[in-house]
């Protein structure tokens, strides 16, 4: 019997999707490949995401502890990119300092980027830093798309020359020589009900296409932009309604008080919904997907949607062009140009090459890569 304990210090969106689908289906690898393997899931909620970077280790080590998880051996750790790896393998008991790490990102602080629409801050370097000793340290780093794992490793050699020396040498080429790309398993629940489409639901009811948002509330996935490219819409008398979807936090940018303001008669749904269920069917419901971010590491929101049926309206960067054939995505400076041609010509032809990535077809890679076999 092999024993992984998975901790995941920011348990929210992609991340607890992830951690979910490994304790569920990681098992089922492993059996498959002939061994038996017992998965154990420890987190925090998913908030407060430097004190996660600062403090989850800790935090975690003693949950651990307090669970009795630490009573008997462990073959592997999986943490996040939240964490402090350095921190964690400290806080184990001693004979669990040698017991292999793997660090898995779903994003990270050195390439997160500084957003148009967001104002101009100072980078703080110490959490990007963190995510750099963290890969330094772990046995094995993982990245959730080839666009993310080059992004990283490119950056690493000018982000290490800002710091005085000594420094460490041949940072990029070590944590190279360890890291793979491991992507998120959708889920069965989009999956299935994507295989349905023909008959998708339509609860908004008839009228003219329904444009969804089911992104996180936040400057990094453009809202600003998206407003901008409905402002056009609206300017050429296209008519469309509205369902804002995605995740709310405390701070939400001023772009989505103007387009609840300026488009209230529109909006067929507005905020987060918090049932499972209630979500594929809301985001079944729809028609246009406009994908305005600056910042996608994987998208599992934009994968939804194009799961489910959408017409999708993308642009030709970030990790997209993993996702999606060439021919279905379009320049960033000509996505309120194509929004609106969508809007004119609905319905259009739909994106035909979009990447499924079941947990099924993921889930043998992610056994293998754990234990090299």
């Amino acid at each position: 019997m092999r024993r992984i304990i998975l901790l995941n210090p920011y348990a929210a969106g992609s991340h607890a999707q992830w951690a979910r689908g490994m304790v569920r289906e990681c098992p089922l690898a492993a059996e498959r490949a002939g061994v038996q393997a017992q998965f154990e899931l420890f987190e925090l909620p998913g908030r407060h995401w430097k004190w996660r970077m600062s403090a989850s280790a800790l935090a975690l080590v003693e949950r651990m502890g307090e669970a009795g998880a630490l009573d008997r051996d462990v073959d592997r750790f999986i943490v996040t990119d939240m964490m402090d790896v350095g921190q964690f393998r400290s806080a184990l008991p001693p004979r669990f300092r040698s017991v292999p790490i793997t660090l898995y990102f779903h994003e990270n602080q050195l390439t997160f980027p500084e957003h148009p629409e967001k104002p101009a801050s100072e980078r703080d370097r110490h959490y990007a830093f963190m995510n750099v000793t963290g890969a330094l340290l772990a046995d094995q780093v993982w990245f959730n798309s080839d666009f993310h794992k080059r992004a990283f490793l490119s950056a690493l050699p000018g982000f290490m020359s800002a710091f005085p020396s000594p420094r460490p040498r041949n940072v990029a080429e070590g944590i190279a020589s360890k890291s793979m790309v491991v992507p998120i398993g959708m889920n069965d629940d989009v999956i299935e009900y994507g295989k349905g489409q023909q008959q998708r639901p339509r609860i908004y009811g008839d009228g003219p296409p329904v444009v969804v948002w089911n992104h996180r509330w936040e400057y990094d996935k453009g809202p600003a932009a998206f407003l901008e490219a409905l402002n056009e819409a609206d300017a050429q008398a296209l008519p469309f309604r509205l369902a804002m979807l995605g995740q709310q936090f405390a701070q939400v940018p001023p772009a989505f008080a103007e387009i609840q303001r300026r488009f209230s008669d529109r909006i067929v749904q507005w905020g987060h919904v918090e049932s499972r269920a209630e979500y594929l069917r809301a985001l079944g419901s729809c028609d246009i997907a406009l994908v305005t971010a600056h910042h996608d590491f994987f998208g599992i929101s934009v994968l939804e949607s194009a799961m489910l049926g959408l017409d999708m309206v993308v642009p030709n960067e970030l990790v997209y062009p993993e996702h999606f054939k060439t021919d279905d995505l379009v320049p960033r400076n000509d996505l309120t140009r194509t929004f609106c041609t969508s809007l004119q010509r609905f319905p259009r032809k739909r994106s035909s090459g979009v990447v499924h990535y079941s947990w099924s077809q993921v889930v043998d890679k992610v056994w293998r890569c754990l234990f090299d076999v």
